[in-house]
């Protein structure tokens, strides 16, 4: 068996076609799933309703981060944060003399 351990230097990390910050979102949204069900079946709720609601939010996860991760590509969501923190005009209310 061949196994490729080393993809390259200076490349991103890829999983399944996710690439770079989708992965933190997606197995940070697994894993919340997964504590909101135990949190769930801990205090009692239905099993049914537990399950339903761990394989909705996981599905729901899975969906919405691969079709970020095909919208933006690697490096959007980034960008899309550094342009929300620019200004979209600036105001200088001092007279020019």
């Amino acid at each position: 068996m061949n196994y490729n351990i080393n993809k390259g230097i200076g490349r991103t990390v890829e999983f399944k076609g996710l690439k770079a910050q989708y992965l933190f979102i997606f197995a940070g949204g697994l894993l919340g799933t997964l504590i909101l069900v135990m949190i769930l079946y801990m205090a009692g709720v239905n099993s049914y309703i537990c399950l339903f609601l761990g394989a909705g939010g996981a599905s729901l996860i899975i969906w919405q981060t691969f079709s970020l991760n095909r919208k933006y590509g690697e490096h959007g969501l980034m960008k899309i944060a550094a342009n929300k923190r620019h200004p979209r005009y600036i105001i200088c209310r001092k007279p020019v003399h």
